[in-house]
Order: C-alpha cells, then structure tokens, then sequence
C-alpha cells in the first residue's frame, strides 16, 4: 500500500509542476495556437507502439518523421573553445522536425487510431497545412545568429563556464550527462513539456539566470 501511495504522490507531483497541456506545444484540438483534428496531446512527439527505431530513434518513442538534416548553417566564431558539429544531432534534431519549417508539425509515423489524416486551425505561427511559417518561432536553417547547439560544453578550454558537475539539479541539462565533453542542445536550456518559464526555458531569465547557470559574468 505504501508504495501504490508514494507513486500517487510522485504522478500527483509531476502533474501539477510540469505539462504540455494548454501550451503551445499542446497540438490537440484543445490547443491554444495551431489545433488538429486530434485529441491526444503527447501523439505529436510519441507514440508507444511503431515508433522510429535505429538512428532514427533521436529521443524516447519517436514518433516524428527525421527532418532533413542537410542544409543547416551552425555557428561559428573564431574564439568559441567547443566543437560545433556540421548539423543538429540528438535532442536538437528533434526539436528541427518542427522548427526548421521544413514539415508540418503533425508528421508522424504512427497516427492516432481512427485518424486517416491530420487536419490544422492556423494559429501561433503555424499555417492552415501545418508548417511554422512565420515568428520567433521559426529558427529555419540558418542557426549562424543563434545560441550554438550540438556543441562540446568544455569549461576545461574556457575559463567563463562554469563546471557542468556543479549545475544545480532541475536546471540546464547538458547531452548526455552534465560533464566536460557532454553536449550543449536546444533541450539544454529549453524543457519542452513545461513552459513555466516562458519560452519553455529550463531556468528564469530575471537577473539573467538562465545564463548564468553556465556562464560566469
């Protein structure tokens, strides 16, 4: 009994402190932006049977079809001490599926049973076929004026960051562990299924704190 009590307590928690529900990435026919003709909310990124396998498989249960992966301007500067890989990878990659404006938001592997096709309300900068064609919202491919993704957190080569080991638990995660050599990704300072501080950041921008979890000003 006490363990059916405890894992009530933890979902309770869970569920109170973080959701997609009645965000901008809530896709539902509920949603607050862009709504489809689909009532589930987690179907847009997830699904928990015939999802992405292999390489594909970029985070838990994929259930998007890979964006193209070419094409992609990452940034560069003569005095950054990480190594920029050629494209987003991993958790980035995912978030591109979308943000890069090259497919619709409801391309999925796996549709919801009963749902021949997806249907989209405009809205939140998603057009009537379901792209992100206008707003901060779309990165597009040209990421050459943006915070560098898919980069090598190395604060063993830059004395400006901090040590990764010491990041404040529930706050910037680097890929896959916060350690020297891990990744920086757009899922580093942004928590996609919790927009309590919006735009879905990780950690609040009053007094900068967002940015100096990392960096020392």
């Amino acid at each position: 009994m006490k363990s059916r009590v405890l894992l009530l307590l933890v979902a309770t928690s869970l569920s109170l402190s973080a959701t997609i529900a009645g965000t901008k990435h809530d896709l539902s026919s509920s949603g607050p932006g862009v709504k489809t003709n689909i009532t589930q909310k987690c179907v847009f990124c997830h699904t928990p049977h015939g999802s992405a396998t292999g390489t594909a498989q970029i985070i838990p249960l994929w259930n998007k079809t890979t964006t193209v992966t070419t094409g992609f301007t990452m940034y560069s500067s003569g005095t950054i001490s990480g190594t920029v890989d050629t494209t987003p990878t991993g958790a980035s990659m995912a978030c591109f599926t979308c943000h890069d404006g090259t497919q619709a938001v409801g391309n999925m592997i796996n549709l919801p049973n009963g749902v021949a096709s997806v249907t989209y309300t405009a809205g939140g900068g998603v057009n009537a076929t379901g792209f992100i064609a206008s707003g901060v919202n779309l990165l597009g491919k040209d990421l050459s004026n943006d915070h560098p993704v898919s980069i090598t957190y190395t604060q063993n080569l830059d004395s400006g960051l901090v040590n990764p080991t010491s990041f404040a638990p529930n706050t910037v995660q680097l890929f896959p562990t916060n350690a020297n050599g891990s990744k920086v990704q757009c899922a580093s300072c942004h928590q996609v299924h919790d927009n309590t501080n919006p735009p879905f950041l990780r950690v609040s921008m009053t007094n900068s704190a967002l940015c100096t979890t990392c960096h020392i000003k």
